[in-house]
């Protein structure tokens, strides 16, 4: 399994940069974090996975692969960004652009509105505490022992 993620974080990580931008508006929620997550969240998503990749790529051994820590790391990385992408609400100038892929399906409420930041904010922290163990994996199999 650690050689299969590792041949796919090219592809899935350009394919989630782009999801967490755009990710909302295929559930039919656009605004203003349309344009913040450009300035913001997808420049450093994308050095951070950026990063993390260059890692897992230049490992030393044959065949590369990942460890296994690395794997599910890399994987659950994956799993917060889709979700955070998917669940964020977005917000506009009126007010039925209030919306979140939780209102889409099943019709507005400010109930529904609030879980959908939670549930974003909670694939989020996610991500990223999963981040920081695969980056932090990645760093310390670099270490030579001396």
């Amino acid at each position: 399994m650690g050689r299969a993620v590792l041949l796919l974080m090219i592809p899935v990580n350009l394919f989630l940069v782009a999801w967490v931008w755009l990710g909302r508006i295929v559930f039919g929620v656009g605004g203003w974090f349309f344009v913040f997550f450009m300035f913001t969240v997808v420049p450093v998503v994308f050095i951070a996975l950026l990063v993390t990749t260059v890692l897992a790529y230049t490992q030393d051994g044959r065949p590369r692969a990942l460890t296994p820590l690395q794997t599910w790391s890399q994987v659950l990385t994956w799993l917060g960004l889709f979700a955070f992408g998917a669940f964020m609400p977005d917000f506009g100038d009126t007010e039925d652009s209030m919306r979140s892929l939780l209102t889409q399906a099943f019709g507005y409420s400010d109930d529904l509105y609030n879980l959908g930041f939670a549930l974003a904010a909670a694939a989020g922290l996610g991500a990223v505490a999963a981040y920081l163990v695969l980056f932090c994996s990645l760093i310390f199999a670099r270490r030579q022992p001396t």
